[in-house]
């Protein structure tokens, strides 16, 4: 699989543009663009994208969606034992269809109320 190829799947799938992603990792647009279009990319450019968007940096290198590396915080009847509430398996249906950037604003409102009700 190309990187390029998943790397502008990435940024499709999680909503962010070519400007966004450069500024994550320190370079202009142009340079996504460029590494879009091949292979040349820093491993480190890789580990920065999969530790910024939670994924695991072996998407890059597979021909599995970018659904299958997506690191998961609970797993509904999983060997672990973790049960979901219920409704929340709806909930978490619908968390998954949010963008990176829609993502980051429901994180920061959990944070909120954590420190509001814990205090």
């Amino acid at each position: 699989m190309n990187i390029g190829i998943k790397i502008k799947e990435l940024r499709a799938e999680l909503g962010i543009s070519q400007n966004e992603l450069g500024q994550l990792l320190n370079v202009k647009q142009q340079v996504i663009s460029y590494y879009e279009k091949g292979d040349d990319i820093d491993a480190s450019k890789l580990a920065t994208i999969s530790s910024e968007y939670n994924i695991d940096i072996r998407y890059f290198f597979s021909d599995k969606p970018l659904s299958y590396f997506r690191e998961t915080f609970l797993e509904p009847n999983s060997a672990s034992g973790v049960i979901i509430p219920f409704g929340w398996d709806d909930l978490l249906g619908e968390i998954s269809c949010l963008n990176h950037k829609q993502l980051k604003i429901l994180e920061a409102l959990v944070r909120t109320l954590i420190k509001e009700f814990t205090n």
